[in-house]
């Protein structure tokens, strides 16, 4: 999950997309729990991929 984070963020500083307190947040829920099965870590990274949609679209 790690992994996947990071890249996003990775992709979101790439195009300067500026959500500092969605970074935090993943961050944050990497460090209570980084594995498959937590929901909120999704729904983070589905949000960091909706702002690269609408940014690349």
């Amino acid at each position: 999950m790690r992994e996947i984070v990071e890249g996003m963020i990775e992709k979101l500083d790439y195009f300067e997309i500026e959500c500092e307190e969605l970074k935090k947040d993943a961050y944050d829920e990497l460090d209570r729990n980084e594995f498959a099965d937590n929901q909120y870590l999704w729904a983070t990274i589905r949000r960091m991929a909706e702002l690269l949609e609408q940014y690349t679209a």
